[in-house]
């Protein structure tokens, strides 16, 4: 183990998997959006945390600028609010998640936040520690009109955690399959959520070819990145040999067709398998369609781990 891994070990990290939604509609994206906090938080909701939120919560018109566990919150032990950043502005404002702030949540996502979204957990009654359990949002770029990126965010150790692994990783494949059988999804990566929007590839890459929005609509003819769980879009896929193909290559634990046309791709059944060869099998089998540019190595600090891309 090197001297960047060694500082890590231990160390537990977010993890996200993004969808980016192709939609010229304005209307449409903003529909889009309210349905995967909305649906999609029900889809992610497993665990039945929803029906134990309090039922009526104090609802902010103009929102919160902070969020508030309240007392009802507290005796319940489930927690749940709903977050919006305005364009142009460094404002963050909250509401509880609850029936009565939706149409707060939908005037805000017509206007296209920079970002929204719904976070849902636990508050333990002894310590008063909160938990989070289900973490959606939405992101919204003015460098990108035509698009809307939908965010699962997931302690990483939820995945790897024997206790937890297995319906933490249900919940995540049923809540990605959900949206990308709904919407038309171009692309999927899963990054740490250091990344900020980047693709681990993009991460590490020098110059241009490290920034999203310039990636971004090249959806057609190049891949922002390789990861464990991922959307290839249906001309990228046919460019690569199709289905057949990727199935083939041997680096896929899975490859679903989706109604539009793209592939869902799985490297491994759980997330703590992708790891070495099985990381460089998914490079090799879509390198010919990945960006391309100079990779530059990861500082020496502590930091997410580097073990979803292969530096050569």
């Amino acid at each position: 183990m090197d001297a960047f891994a060694s500082m890590n070990a231990g160390l537990s990290h977010n993890l996200c998997v993004e969808l980016t939604v192709h939609e010229p509609d304005p209307s449409r994206r903003a529909d889009i959006a309210f349905q995967w906090l909305t649906e999609g938080v029900s889809t992610a909701d497993t665990d039945g945390l929803l029906p134990a939120l309090p039922a009526t919560p104090r609802v902010s018109a103009a929102g919160s600028r902070k969020p508030s566990v309240s007392a009802a919150a507290q005796r319940t032990g489930v927690f749940g609010f709903l977050d919006v950043s305005p364009a142009d502005t460094f404002d963050v404002l909250y509401n509880p998640y609850t029936a009565a702030a939706l149409p707060w949540l939908r005037d805000h996502l017509a206007r296209s936040p920079e970002s929204a979204g719904a976070r849902i957990g636990t508050v333990d009654p002894h310590t008063g520690r909160e938990t989070r359990r289900i973490s959606l949002s939405v992101t919204f770029d003015e460098d990108l009109p035509d698009y809307v990126k939908l965010l699962y965010t997931v302690d990483e150790a939820e995945l790897t955690t024997p206790s937890t692994s297995a319906a933490a990783h249900t919940r995540l494949l049923d809540t990605v399959r959900w949206a990308a059988h709904r919407f038309d999804v171009v692309f999927a990566h899963t990054s740490y959520e250091h990344a900020g929007g980047a693709t681990e590839l993009e991460r590490y890459t020098r110059g241009p070819g490290r920034v999203p929005s310039i990636n971004t609509p090249l959806w057609r003819s190049r891949l922002r990145g390789y990861s464990w769980l991922g959307i290839i879009s249906a001309d990228i896929a046919e460019a690569l040999g199709g289905r057949t193909a990727l199935e083939t290559s041997r680096a896929f634990h899975a490859v679903e067709p989706l109604p539009n046309g793209s592939l869902l791709v799985l490297a491994t059944p759980r997330f703590p398998d992708y790891r070495d060869e099985a990381v460089v099998a998914v490079k090799r089998a879509l390198g010919d369609a990945l960006i391309s540019g100079e990779l530059r190595q990861p500082p020496p600090v502590p930091g997410p781990p580097t073990t979803m891309i292969v530096f050569e």
